[in-house]
C-alpha cells in the first residue's frame, strides 16, 4: 500500500496533468511568434503591419496567406507589434483595425470559393500593383500612374466595373456603394483620357 507521501505526490502529478490539459496556451511568447513567422512571408508581414498601423493596402494573396496562417498568429503579430514597435499607438483603435483587417481577409478568402468566372478571368489579367493603385484611388483619392491607367483601359471597362463592384462587396462593404462606384467611374474616365493622350492628367 502506498504511503501518505507517495499518495500526495500522485495527487500533485494528476492535478498538474489535468491543469496542463485544460490550460489556455499563451500566444504571445517568443516561441509562438517564431513559429508564426516561419509560416508567413516577410512581404505579407509588412503588408499586414502597414494595413494596421499605416492604413496601407493588403493584397488578396496576403489576405489568403493570413487566413491560412490562422487567427491566433494574427493576434500574436498584432500584440507583439503593439508592445515592441508601436507602444504609443492607441491600443483599442489598433486592435479594432486588426480585427477589421482579419474580417476583410476572411471575406476575401471565402469569396474565392464563390467567385464567378468573369471575376476570376478579370483578376488574372490585371497586374496586382496597378490593381492596388486603382483601389486606393477609388477609396483614398490617391494618384494612379499613367502606365497603370493605360493598363486599366486596355483591361477594359467591363472588367473595371466587375472588379470595382467585387472589391466593394468583399473588401469595403461598410463604404457607401453608390459613392464607391461613382468614384470608380471617375477613375475610369480620367484613365481613359490619359490613355488617349501622351500628356499626364492628375487624378484627384
Amino acid at each position: 500500500m502506498a504511503g501518505p507521501s507517495r499518495c500526495h505526490l500522485l495527487v500533485i502529478f494528476l492535478l498538474q496533468v489535468t491543469l496542463n490539459a485544460f490550460a489556455t496556451p499563451t500566444l504571445e511568447g517568443p516561441a509562438n511568434v517564431k513559429d508564426c513567422e516561419r509560416q508567413f512571408t516577410e512581404k505579407c508581414g509588412i503588408e499586414v503591419g502597414n494595413g494596421i498601423f499605416n492604413n496601407g493596402f493588403l493584397s488578396d494573396d496576403c489576405c489568403r496567406d493570413l487566413v491560412k496562417l490562422g487567427k491566433p498568429c494574427h493576434d500574436t503579430f498584432l500584440n507583439t507589434s503593439l508592445a515592441a514597435r508601436h507602444p504609443s499607438a492607441n491600443k483599442a483603435q489598433t486592435l479594432a483595425k486588426g480585427e477589421k483587417i482579419w474580417t476583410e481577409c476572411v471575406a476575401i478568402d471565402n469569396s474565392d470559393k464563390h467567385e464567378t468566372k468573369p471575376v476570376k478571368e478579370c483578376l488574372e489579367k490585371f497586374p496586382p500593383t496597378c490593381g492596388e493603385q486603382i483601389e486606393k484611388s477609388i477609396y483614398q483619392g490617391t494618384v494612379v500612374t499613367d502606365a497603370c491607367c493605360r493598363d486599366l483601359v486596355s483591361w477594359g471597362k467591363s472588367c473595371h466595373d466587375i472588379i470595382a463592384e467585387r472589391n466593394h462587396d468583399v473588401r469595403h462593404p461598410s463604404v457607401n456603394k453608390a459613392q464607391a462606384l461613382a468614384s470608380s467611374g471617375k477613375v475610369w474616365n480620367l484613365c481613359a483620357a490619359i490613355s488617349r493622350s501622351p500628356a499626364s492628367f492628375p487624378l484627384n
